[in-house]
């Protein structure tokens, strides 16, 4: 019997050790595929949606999030049925009234310029995932890990022509916990717009579960705000996804220490009260570039969503790429310390709000050079992204308080992506301090985890 005992263990402990550096595609089976239609038919007053500038520069790439919740509970009558099939059937019926309000995203590219509202539907995924939901999110490399609650080689990438806008994928684990991913065309809608359909959508989901009844209404402004009559539709995008030699590593910068860096950061530049993104985005930049081969000149580009910097503001249920950008530069050593990049941040953060972010748009202003000069966007004569690095601020966005009903996500994640050199920094576990995902190449990423001192800062 102790014999039996220990090879059990022996055998538990192997199996560890080949989760620790792999996780093979045989642990995912997909039980269904499906398209979900809207309830009921888009008008025909409705049937086409027109781009913007700023979302015809956009590659038709796949914003990835996925969303993992601990053990569902399900209703008394489906406790005899099929689980995965419940909350499948569940999710799909809420997804289809979803789409009567977000019509766009249930039809297909027309061209660069227009979708068509055609109703052809959201493509819907049940998986079995023959694991427990602990041994991806403790995984040793739980970014790389989580990557199997996403379509195959779906996360960020350029579209296929005639492809879905809108991919969802809901995962069942051994443990009965579940990962709801999604899949959301960048070419309709930026970050803010997808919090919007999650929270329409879980909203939706939650009501299925009592006796009320939801009606999203996000705002479609298709390309009445950024229209392309001054610089002309643009026949191809401008800013594609590349994942070659990409690879992506997970940072949490817990409060305390956060909080002692912003106070030493705020003494040492005059920069009264730095943002955690402020200093965190600072923080990666100085290393990542250290970490460079060719190290400076660099620069480090902020997204911006300028919904409230619009006269008259823009409602938060705004749909589409409302955004531009602000960016600091580093010539020499100096420029790359903490003290000089936050004030030149807080600097530049503060003439991009007096700015007219419609006529003097950053973001469109970089692609209207760019095709100037016959070269893509934050491109310098050294190559594609080369010492350019790219930050996107989602901490002010409450992506781990979507709740299909089953209370709060225990983690969300984003999948690798979309090119080298971007961050992307969101709240970590409800206030506890900030998580970084951060894209390099690999062996850029190689020297950057040798910083010492960056892992003064992390958990």
């Amino acid at each position: 019997m102790q014999e039996n005992v220990k090879q059990q263990h022996i055998l538990h402990i192997f199996v560890k050790l080949i989760m620790a550096f792999a996780l093979p595609s045989s642990l995912v089976s997909v039980f269904d595929k499906s398209f979900i239609k809207p309830s009921s038919l888009t008008p025909s007053t409705q049937r086409f949606h027109k781009l913007s500038f700023v979302d015809q520069s956009l590659s038709n790439m796949y914003i990835p999030f996925a969303f993992f919740y601990p053990k569902v509970q399900q209703r008394q009558e489906s406790k005899n049925s099929d689980e995965l099939s419940q909350i499948a059937h569940l999710l799909q019926t809420s997804l289809s009234q979803t789409l009567v309000s977000y019509y766009p995203y249930a039809g297909k590219l027309r061209d660069n310029a227009t979708v068509d509202c055609n109703d052809m539907g959201a493509e819907f995924l049940s998986v079995r995932i023959k694991c427990s939901m602990s041994e991806i999110l403790d995984h040793p490399r739980a970014a790389h890990a989580e990557g199997i609650v996403f379509p195959k080689d779906l996360p960020w990438a350029n579209n296929y022509e005639g492809g879905n806008l809108l991919v969802v994928q809901v995962s069942k684990f051994d443990c009965g916990g579940i990962a709801i991913s999604i899949c959301f065309s960048h070419k309709i809608g930026d970050g803010c717009s997808l919090l919007n359909f999650l929270n329409d959508w879980s909203s939706v989901t939650r009501d299925h579960m009592t006796t009320t009844t939801l009606i999203p209404s996000p705002r479609f402004i298709g390309d009445s705000i950024f229209s392309t009559q001054k610089y002309g539709p643009l026949i191809t995008p401008q800013i594609v996804s590349d994942l070659s030699e990409c690879v992506q590593k997970r940072f949490i910068f817990p409060t305390d220490k956060l909080d002692a860096l912003r106070a030493k950061v705020a003494v040492e530049s005059g920069v009264e009260n730095p943002t955690r993104a402020e200093v965190v985005s600072a923080l990666l930049f100085k290393y990542a570039t250290k970490a460079s081969s060719s190290m400076l000149p660099s620069k480090l580009v902020h997204f911006l969503n300028i919904r409230t910097m619009i006269k008259p503001r823009l409602p938060r249920n705004t749909i589409g790429n409302i955004l531009s950008m602000f960016s600091t530069a580093a010539t020499n050593e100096q420029d790359i310390e903490l003290p000089s990049l936050v004030r030149n941040l807080r600097k530049e953060v503060e003439v991009a709000y007096k700015k007219d972010q419609v006529e003097q748009n950053e973001l469109i202003l970089e692609v209207v050079e760019s095709i100037r000069k016959g070269k893509m966007p934050f491109e310098n004569k050294d190559g594609y992204h080369e010492n350019v690095y790219i930050c996107s601020n989602l901490c002010k966005y409450p992506y781990d308080t979507v709740d299909f009903g089953w209370g709060r996500p225990e983690s969300v994640c984003i999948a690798n992506g979309p090119f080298k050199n971007a961050f992307f920094l969101k709240d970590y576990k409800a206030g506890r301090g900030v998580e970084a995902r951060v894209m390099l190449h690999k062996q850029q990423m190689s020297e950057f985890e040798r910083n010492e001192e960056l892992f003064e800062f992390i958990a």
